[in-house]
């Protein structure tokens, strides 16, 4: 029986995200306020504003060209590094009466949407911070007077800290997440593993089984017709050689060896007088001996297993004839499926080659003018010729098993 995949092993991996599926989306979404705010500000008449809004947004544009050329990773720090001169660029324009120093709040919680790891996220928050604090001491220091009063600005710059530090604790649960998130996938990978060789070791033990179950039963009934030793053995040996030749997938030629051994199952309800008769069999006992094919259709063809199926055909059309003159149903050509054309040279090769109760073996020389001339009658042509072609080859298999 061939090794189907399990349909839970066709896929076992877990899907991995894409890395930039959600940044690409941040872009879009990103990239839609800045117009919206660089079109607003022109309206109310704030064209600084709207200049600070349009070189925000060339830089979004150009974090596609980045990606595409160095990646996401790389994308997402050219994003930040823009990122930062826009927002501080708002205590410098802004209005006293306005809450554009707000905006520089919005750092931390995009960094934190970013970044992947703590340790980076605690260096592009301090990094922002230094530069924040940096312009706030050039105010202080009135090297650089802002719009904004000192406590404006000292409480801006305070719950800019508060806001980085929450995004590094928040960071840090995040990665936890994702350890544990890790850890489980493996975990459940490696029972998924598991699991699936222990139904495949279930699965040999079965096929193990119930290819000996075949193989006994078949030398069950080749001990009852007093046939040679090994019949069965050696005709699957010689079908499974005959079917790789012909150039069957290895799955089919596994089906076809193991199905073999019950090609003459059905000769279990054969009486003995007929099996082990010494003499030329006559008309009557002749058709009774025929009905073996039948028989052993009736008894295979009730399972749903896939090796009693092909077991079912080989027993019902081995002794089909490519000339039609077979039997039991006299089919013909392709008509005989290629399990039955296989095992019908097989087993006539073997029958010939041993002594049985009604005839001395013949000689290999006498075997092979047989098949030559019942090339294209009672034998597949294509096969027969296959079978001549390497016929040292099936003598090997025979003295082997023999």
């Amino acid at each position: 029986m061939p090794n189907t995949p399990s349909p839970i092993a066709a896929d076992t991996s877990i899907a991995r995200p894409d890395p930039g599926l959600h940044f690409r989306r941040f872009l879009l979404i990103n990239a839609v306020l800045l117009l919206i705010s660089l079109v607003a500000n022109l309206v109310i008449e704030r064209p600084l504003f709207s200049l600070v809004h349009a070189l925000m947004l060339a830089a979004v544009a150009m974090t596609w060209g980045v990606a595409l050329r160095w990646g996401w990773r790389v994308a997402k720090r050219w994003y930040l590094a823009a990122l930062m001169p826009y927002l501080i660029s708002f205590a410098f324009i802004g209005e006293i009466e306005s809450f554009d120093i707000l905006w520089m709040l919005l750092f931390p919680p995009i960094a934190a949407f970013l970044v992947e790891r703590p340790r980076s996220l605690i260096l592009w928050d301090a990094t922002f911070l230094a530069l924040v604090a940096g312009v706030y001491t050039l105010h202080w220091a009135r090297l650089y007077p802002l719009m904004y009063t000192d406590i404006a600005l000292g409480a801006q710059l305070t719950a800019l800290f508060f806001l980085a530090v929450i995004s590094w604790f928040m960071q840090g649960y995040k990665a936890q997440l994702a350890d544990v998130q890790r850890a489980f996938r493996q975990q459940l990978e490696h029972q998924v593993d598991d699991g699936l060789a222990q139904i495949r070791g279930l699965n040999r033990e079965l096929e193990s089984t119930q290819t000996d179950l075949v193989r006994l039963l078949g030398e069950l009934c080749e001990a009852r017709s007093e046939e040679t030793g090994n019949h069965v053995a050696r005709v699957a040996a010689y079908a499974r050689h005959l079917a790789t030749l012909a150039g069957l997938p290895a799955h089919h030629v596994t089906s076809i060896h193991q199905a073999a051994p019950l090609h003459d199952v059905g000769k279990i309800a054969i009486p003995d007088r007929i099996l082990n008769k010494p003499g030329r069999l006559t008309d009557e006992e002749f058709r009774e001996m025929q009905a073996h094919t039948h028989l052993g259709h009736g008894i295979l063809k009730a399972s749903g297993r896939p090796l009693l199926q092909a077991a079912a055909t080989i027993a019902h059309e081995h002794h089909e004839h490519w000339n039609g003159n077979g039997y039991p149903r006299g089919l013909s050509g392709t008509g005989i499926s290629i399990e039955g054309r296989l095992v019908a040279i097989a087993d006539v090769f073997d029958a010939l080659s041993f002594k049985r109760a009604y005839k001395p073996a013949w000689a290999d020389e006498r075997i092979r003018n047989l098949f030559t001339t019942e090339r294209g009658r009672q034998f597949d042509p294509d096969l027969t010729d296959l079978f001549l072609d390497h016929y040292a080859d099936f003598v090997a298999l025979r003295d082997r098993t023999g």
